[in-house]
Order: structure tokens, then sequence, then C-alpha cells
């Protein structure tokens, strides 16, 4: 891991930070003390059992938040993208969940004091990470129901439509995405094998769903996938507190 050279971005160039704000939110946004990070991939940000203090927002890269078991298993979390914040609960330690680097990634690091003032002393942010958390609480919500009742093609049809979706703008759905995750990762966040998955993939792509080969998905027949999977993204949507 290296520290990015000052001609990256900042931390205001970051959804969901790009609304208008005045000189004082903009200042306590910058007193921050956020620092710029990168990764490579498979790299450990956050351990689950360590005491943090910190938290991560996502600039750019693919990561995964999981939970480990004893046995060695996790099981996968969310998969956050661009704005996502990671570690909201991180004055509470040690951590409950680890972040793991999937892609190259991009984060901020943030103490978790300095969060916690500029709730306490700027609304306009305060309600911008309330925005945020409770977005990631709906996509947590929606997660344990497809892992819960949705049946197996489902499930992997569903997620792979919601990550299709949160690539874009929370609304909109490209019919075709690259997508770095392996069987293995798909596997440890629906809660199944890996065969199972490559199974259930074969038989999206048979019923002319989605194929999903060479690190790309692609929508064969969108609104059929999206009516198999019972897929709707409004509860991607960020609203503003």
């Amino acid at each position: 891991m290296t520290l990015a050279p000052e001609s990256n971005p900042k931390i205001q160039d970051t959804p969901p930070f790009r609304i208008p704000l005045s000189d004082a939110d903009r200042a306590f946004l910058t007193g921050l003390g956020a620092t710029l990070r990168r990764y490579a991939p498979h790299e450990t940000i956050m351990r689950q059992g360590d005491d943090e203090g910190r938290a991560f927002i996502i600039h750019s890269g693919w990561s995964c938040v999981h939970t480990d078991l004893p046995d060695g298993e996790r099981q996968i979390i969310d998969f956050p993208f661009s704005g996502d914040i990671i570690g909201l609960r991180a004055y509470q330690s040690p951590s409950y969940i680890s972040l793991t680097s999937i892609t190259k990634l991009i984060v901020f690091e943030v103490p978790a004091k300095a969060l916690t003032a500029a709730v306490e002393h700027s609304p306009r942010l305060a309600g911008t990470f309330l925005s945020v958390a409770a977005r990631q609480r709906a996509i947590l919500v929606e997660h344990l129901t497809n892992v819960g009742r949705r049946r197996g093609a489902a499930r992997a049809a569903h997620l792979l439509l919601e990550i299709g979706t949160r690539l874009g703008d929370g609304q909109r759905l490209a019919s075709h995405y690259e997508c770095p995750l392996t069987q293995y990762d798909l596997a440890d966040a629906l809660g199944m094998t890996a065969i199972h998955i490559n199974r259930i993939l074969k038989d999206l792509r048979e019923l002319d769903l989605l194929s999903f080969r060479h690190r790309t998905v692609d929508f064969i027949n969108l609104p059929a996938t999206k009516k198999f999977a019972g897929f709707n993204p409004s509860y991607l949507l960020l609203e503003r507190i």
C-alpha cells in the first residue's frame, strides 16, 4: 500500500459529496483529515477484530466487506462502490467486519473522531452521512432477503442486476458491464458453493437471461431478467436527508 500523490482527487470529488456546500461545510469536509490511500488487489484494508478508530470512503475500484468465520470460511456482506462508507461504527471497536480489495482500490481513510465532529458541527454533512448510512442499511436488508428467501438462480441474477445498477447512478442499468468477481466471490456472497454458482450461471445463460463470461456480465434480456429476479432498484436510491 502506498500513499497517493497530491494530484489525485479530493474527498469532495467523490459521491455523495458532489453537492452544494457552504464555505463552513467545505472547511469541515477538508478538515476531516482524510488520507487518500491505494491498495493492490487482495489486500486487507480493515480486519475483523482489530481496533480501528477509522472509516473508509471508497473512491474507486472493487472490494468486498465480509465477516470471517473460525473455520476459515467467510460471508461477503457487500461489494461497496464509489461513495460508500465503510466503518461508520468505527468508534465502536473492535471492528466486526473485514474489508478486502478485489482489484486495485483507492479509498479515503478518515479518523472516526473527525466524522463525529463533522456530524456535530455541520447539519449538511450530517444529513449526507445519514443518507449514505440509510442507503447502505437498505442494501443490507435486501441482501438478507436475497440470501434467505430467493431461489438460487434468482438470487444470483438479483445480485448481478444490483451491481450493474450501483456501477451507474443507482437508477440506470447498462446492458453489460465488466465484472472482476470470481465464482468463489459470488458463492461467498450468496451462501452457495462455487460449483453451484457455475451451474446457476449456465442455467441463466440457457434461459436467455444473462451471460457471465470473460469477466463481463451481459444481460441478454434485461426486462425478463428483472422480472425473473424480482428486481426493483428503488432501494439503491440515495435519498437526501
